[in-house]
């Protein structure tokens, strides 16, 4: 049981908060949008725990993850894969540049446009580090059983689909909004 600080004193709640569910007020701990944050926080310290020593932020290896696998997408294509507005996706994109992981080139096509490609460099980073990312992916949910993982997921995923529209930017994996026939 973990104790989490309170403005007087210590209180045992996750346990006391799965206690009688249903049945009285649990304060925060009935508040979706906190446990989403609280996990991501977790999820963000494991991942900086296992993957690279924290030579990599999650978001960055998900971004090169996506250019691994669409290379020579623009920079708005990569932020809708991503749900990331247009002036994270550059900021996290000239990091990583600077690092010698991604290039950016522009569009003979649209010179307005730059076209964002991973480097053998990036590339082997990626393959360097998968393991270690799919393994903090099973510490996160490693106190679910793996029906509750598979459930986990599903609903973390409709949610994800059912409030798409409400973020500052939506998500479009592969360009596609969600529900949009292939």
């Amino acid at each position: 049981m973990q104790t989490i600080g309170v403005a007087r004193g210590l209180v045992n709640k996750p346990q006391a908060a799965r206690q009688g569910a249903g049945t009285r007020d649990r304060g925060i701990w009935d508040r979706p949008g906190f446990l989403v944050r609280r996990l991501h926080q977790i999820h963000v310290a494991l991942f900086l725990e296992q993957v690279a020593d924290g030579e990599v932020t999650p978001i960055q290896y998900g971004l090169l993850s996506i250019l691994s696998m669409n290379p020579g997408i623009d920079q708005f294509t990569l932020g809708e894969e991503l749900g990331l507005d247009r002036a994270n996706v550059a900021g996290i994109l000239k990091r990583l540049e600077a690092r010698g992981w991604v290039r950016r080139v522009v569009d003979a096509d649209n010179r307005r446009r730059k076209l964002c490609l991973v480097t053998p460099r990036g590339e082997a980073f990626l393959k360097a580090h998968h393991p270690q990312m799919q393994q903090s992916q099973r510490k996160l949910l490693a106190p679910l059983s793996a029906a509750e993982r598979e459930q986990f997921i599903d609903l973390l995923t409709r949610l994800v689909e059912g409030n798409n529209d409400s973020g500052r930017t939506a998500l479009r994996p592969g360009g596609k909004a969600f529900g949009t026939p292939d």
